[in-house]
């Protein structure tokens, strides 16, 4: 957990992180619990880099060998009617 606070951090992670922090101040100063729930889960995402962010949300390339790409030797057969 500690490497994953401490590692990866783009624009997009901070920009979540302290808009969340500002978020959670903002609903405690206000008593807002809706802004506490909504900073603190931005917050949360922020900082341990979850969710479906800038680079969070991704799905994993598969790698494949070129060979099993290619369909091979094709053939034609001319049909006149």
């Amino acid at each position: 957990m500690k490497k994953v606070m401490t590692t990866n951090w783009h624009a997009a992670r901070i920009l979540r992180t302290t808009m969340g922090l500002a978020a959670l101040i903002y609903g405690i100063l206000k008593h807002d619990n809706l802004m506490i729930l909504a900073g603190g889960f931005l917050l949360f995402m922020g900082v341990t880099n979850t969710g479906c962010g800038a680079s969070g949300c991704g799905i994993p390339t598969r790698q494949t060998n070129r060979s099993e790409k290619s369909i091979g030797e094709t053939t034609f057969e001319e049909v006149k009617s």
